[in-house]
C-alpha cells in the first residue's frame, strides 16, 4: 500500500467540499452533495482534488458524469487516498493528474444483505452487480480510460484493495499526467 498521509478519521467523515485557490475544489471523505456545490460554485472550479475512501458506486458514476460533462480536471496528490469507487470519479476528469506517491485502489462492488429468500437475494445481487459493472465499463470507455482497469476491481475481494502501480496508471490511461513528487 502506498503511504497515505490523510488521517483515517478524516476519511471516515461525510464528504467535505472546499473551494481552494487556483480553481481547485477539494473532495475529502465519502460523496453526496457534489452536484449542488458545482451548481453554486462551478464557474470557479477547474480541478477536483480527491482524497476519499469511496462510497456508493451509483454516486461515483453521477459525480463522474458531472465532472466529465463540465470538462473538469481531477487530481490525487502525493499521500492522498482514492479507493473503492473514488477511482471512477478520478477517471472522469478531462485531465487526470496523480502523484506517483498517491494511493489509488479498487475492489469488488458489493451489496448489503437482503432479507427474505437467500437464493432470490443472491440472484438480485448478482444481477445488480453485473448491471453496475456494465455502467462502470461504459463510463470508463466514455472518459478514455482503458476499461481493463476494472478487471482489477473484479478480481479483488471487497475487504481488500488493489493499488495501481505508476506504470499501470499510465498504461491503462487512468492518468493523463503522472506527477513524480
Amino acid at each position: 500500500m502506498p503511504n497515505v498521509t490523510t488521517a483515517p478519521e478524516v476519511l471516515d467523515q461525510p464528504l467535505e467540499i472546499a473551494l481552494g485557490t487556483g480553481g481547485q475544489l477539494r473532495l475529502t471523505g465519502a460523496a453526496e452533495r457534489f452536484a449542488a456545490e458545482i451548481a453554486a460554485q462551478g464557474e470557479y472550479v477547474q480541478t477536483v482534488l480527491l482524497d476519499s475512501p469511496g462510497g456508493s458506486v451509483v454516486d461515483a458514476l453521477a459525480i463522474g458524469d458531472l465532472i466529465h460533462e463540465k470538462g473538469l480536471a481531477t487530481e490525487v496528490a502525493a499521500g492522498s487516498f482514492c479507493a473503492s469507487s473514488c477511482p471512477i470519479v478520478f477517471a472522469s476528469g478531462l485531465e487526470r493528474i496523480a502523484s506517483a506517491d498517491a494511493a489509488i485502489g479498487v475492489h469488488q462492488i458489493y451489496a448489503s444483505a437482503m432479507s427474505g429468500d437467500p437464493l432470490r437475494a443472491a440472484g438480485v445481487a448478482m444481477a445488480d452487480a453485473q448491471s453496475t459493472t456494465a455502467d462502470i465499463i461504459a463510463h470508463l470507455t466514455k472518459t478514455g480510460v482503458d476499461p481493463a482497469m476494472w478487471l482489477h476491481a473484479l478480481q479483488t475481494p471487497p475487504d481488500q484493495l488493489y493499488y495501481f502501480s505508476a506504470e499501470e496508471l499510465t498504461t491503462l490511461k487512468i492518468v493523463t499526467n503522472l506527477a513524480q513528487n
